[in-house]
């Protein structure tokens, strides 16, 4: 007899059995494979190094890292809000997976992140370059990624005002000013401003670029560095110059440049692209600077009118890059360009780690937050090279969570030891147990 024979006969009408639900079965959760991270966090001793993070609170339950590692776990998690943190007190086998005794309240955790300062969010960000600089140890070529963010705000939180907002113009904001290492995607800092901020000022273009510089390990000898045009400044090209550090930035275009680029000889790359090199001194600079200048054929029926950085003239668009380095032209705009992968973090600490959320209406308390999401992403990017094995090619946080971390599992318990139960037929156990196996062997 064949199997839908025997189907047939135990089922003659081909119906599906009816289902019903009861709320009697043991401690599940949907977090069984978080214990990877426990023991991750464990190995590179996040725990303690965040007990030096100083809070003036005075709660007699949780101390201040109990409130840092549970946010820091809930941004692991994906819980990019105070109340889906606050709902692990629900789940005892994901505090258990995850090694919290427990995790406050929504109301505590509120009140914590309105005690914080921004001295609280420097602290973290301490902790992310000292373990930055332990994984990175070696390293001796890097590529420093400059960019900013608006952040828009709802209601009145402390420290954002009115300023260049395209998402929600006349909405208060932040002014996010980041740096990433071009060849590791790691973020080596990041910083909250005020809104009307987000147009650069020289001196915190030079602050930007220090902070950065600062999160590399020591042993970098060959230095360089890209940024757009709102990066552009002689405080920040002079303090480049002087550190020896080769730039390509997008140059502003001022009235004088732009009466200069038509009448340049550019030689054709190909029926649209076309490129050359002058030199060109500012008002208030001292000496001549290179300027690469891409030129662009536009098409009648399609022009390019979304690029700020491009300037538009006679049918063509120009975009010019201030460099001090000695490369040829193509090979300074393919490396300018490369600079976009920085967007792909930004859009990665945005949607997977809550980069763009304000918690709080404490400026101290959004900056801490800052902090905790930039140490979930580079803690998460180095589990995906140093534990997975995925250098080129990375699977993004959402996928890892849905691989590694969100595997149904019974909680169960014998002999005084607890147990997570994962299904045995699970797609992704051979993965879970290859990285178990990889982690037990990692080491600082």
């Amino acid at each position: 007899m064949s199997k839908s024979s025997r189907q047939r006969k135990r089922n003659p009408a081909g119906r599906m059995p009816e289902v019903r639900e009861e709320f009697s079965g043991k401690v599940q959760t949907q977090y069984g494979g978080a214990g990877l991270w426990r023991r991750y966090l464990r190995k590179v001793g996040v725990v303690k190094r965040l007990s030096g993070v100083q809070v003036q609170w005075s709660g007699w339950r949780f101390r201040v890292v109990d409130y840092l590692h549970a946010l820091l776990c809930g941004l692991i998690l994906g819980l990019g809000r105070q109340c889906e943190v606050a709902g692990l007190r629900a789940d005892p086998g994901a505090l258990l997976a995850l090694g919290l005794p427990a995790v406050p309240s929504q109301a505590s955790l509120s009140r914590f992140l309105r005690r914080c300062t921004k001295r609280a969010g420097q602290q973290v960000l301490a902790v992310n370059r000292e373990l930055l600089q332990a994984m990175r140890r070696g390293r001796v070529v890097a590529t420093i990624d400059l960019d900013a963010e608006i952040v828009s705000t709802r209601g009145n939180p402390a420290g954002a005002d009115f300023g260049y907002n395209p998402k929600r113009r006349g909405a208060k904001s932040y002014c996010v000013v980041l740096g990433s290492w071009g060849e590791t995607r790691d973020v080596l800092d990041a910083q909250l401003h005020r809104g009307s901020q987000a147009t650069l000022s020289g001196k915190l273009t030079r602050a930007a670029y220090r902070a950065a510089r600062r999160s590399l390990p020591k042993g970098i000898r060959r230095l360089r560095l890209r940024a757009d045009a709102g990066f552009f400044s002689h405080e920040l090209l002079t303090a480049l110059e002087k550190d020896r550090v080769v730039y390509c930035i997008a140059a502003r275009t001022t009235p004088p440049m732009k009466r200069e680029l038509p009448g340049l000889e550019y030689q054709a790359l190909d029926a649209k692209w076309a490129i050359c090199e002058y030199w060109y001194q500012g008002a208030a600079w001292e000496k001549p600077r290179r300027m690469i200048v891409v030129r662009e054929r536009l098409e009648p029926e399609n022009p390019r009118s979304e690029q700020l950085t491009l300037f538009h003239c006679d049918g063509f668009a120009y975009q010019v890059i201030a460099t001090s380095a000695t490369w040829p032209p193509e090979a300074v705009w393919h490396f300018y360009n490369n600079r976009s992968r920085l967007e792909n973090i930004i859009k990665e600490r945005q949607d997977d780690f809550a980069g763009d959320h304000i918690l709080s209406r404490s400026a101290g308390g959004n900056a801490t937050w800052l902090a905790l999401s930039v140490l979930a992403y580079n803690l998460t990017n180095w589990f995906r090279e140093k534990v997975l094995g995925q250098r080129r090619h990375r699977n993004t946080a959402r996928t890892l969570r849905r691989q590694l971390i969100e595997i149904p599992a019974t909680l169960v318990t014998r002999g005084r030891q607890y147990y997570l139960k994962l299904w045995s037929g699970h797609p992704s156990r051979r993965l879970f147990e290859g990285a178990l196996a990889a982690l037990e062997a990692f080491s600082l």
